[in-house]
């Protein structure tokens, strides 16, 4: 039997990763919110607030959100 995580619990994972690593929260819509840094993100019962580097904010509901992008560190040799 497989473990269901909810989209919030993967969410608040992300953002408590050690060490951080930026990923994309990308809508319904296809529009895509970057997070570069876990302390830009409040995450709420069903939305999401996030405050990006250049000013203003979105808030974003749950059921809107298709996918989270976490983009894969690879090393340098």
């Amino acid at each position: 039997m497989s473990e269901q995580i909810s989209l919030r619990e993967e969410l608040i994972r992300l953002l408590d990763g050690e060490p951080f690593a930026p990923f994309e929260i990308v809508m319904g819509s296809g529009d895509r919110y970057r997070v570069s840094d876990p302390h830009s993100v409040a995450v709420g019962r069903d939305i999401i607030h996030v405050l990006p580097r250049i000013g203003g904010s979105s808030v974003l509901r749950f059921n809107q959100i298709n996918a989270l992008n976490i983009r894969k560190r690879t090393s340098r040799r």
